[in-house]
């Protein structure tokens, strides 16, 4: 698979079931509430989130990613395409805020400002899951535009929010297709403070 080859991606994860991240965090938080999926692709944890009652808005850049979202049951959904920088974060809050390997794909300047929004964008005991990758990730090379953090860092961008998991995985795996890839990747679980 070529990076990004996003079409063949979904592909392999169109029934796919949600991350575990993603059940642990939607536990957390209101049912019925509103979800935010940032990243939604071919629409594994947005599918999920609709089950689980939430009102969901479902954001992707990719028009093969919205083609695919579109074709899951419109009650409580809005997709929207568009990309994390010009998505308008500021006119909604959310319950929940999901972005399962998502935002490292964004290029470093625009990562820090992205991910201030979306932290505002969380009600009040709001939930975010998601990733971050580390250094070490095999991505990490001067071919690609995207974002990655030391620990430090990373622990830096979370300190304003109650942080219920964070566990770092730096380890030799697979990507979609099932070919190897050297994985650097903080997975995240944190809540906004309710006061």
């Amino acid at each position: 698979m070529t990076f990004p080859d996003w079409g063949r991606f979904y592909g392999f994860t169109k029934e796919s079931p949600p991350w575990p991240l993603l059940i642990r965090a939607a536990a957390l938080a209101s049912n019925g509430g509103q979800a935010l999926d940032l990243g939604a692709g071919a629409g594994r944890d947005t599918r999920y989130l609709l089950e689980q009652g939430f009102q969901v808005t479902a954001v992707d850049a990719e028009p093969h990613a919205v083609a695919l979202l579109a074709t899951l049951p419109p009650d409580h959904l809005q997709v929207v395409q568009s990309s994390f920088a010009d998505f308008p974060f500021a006119f909604a809050t959310y319950d929940l805020i999901n972005a399962q390997f998502s935002l490292p794909f964004m290029p470093r300047d625009r990562f820090t400002t992205v991910f201030v929004r979306l932290k505002a964008a969380l009600a009040r005991g709001g939930v975010f899951a998601g990733q971050f990758f580390g250094v070490h990730d095999e991505y990490n090379n001067t071919e690609r535009v995207m974002t990655f953090l030391t620990r430090a860092e990373a622990e830096d961008l979370l300190s304003d929010l109650e942080v219920i998991e964070f566990a770092e995985e730096d380890a030799d795996g697979h990507k979609a297709d099932g070919s190897p890839k050297h994985w650097h990747v903080f997975h995240i679980l944190a809540r906004r403070p309710s006061a």
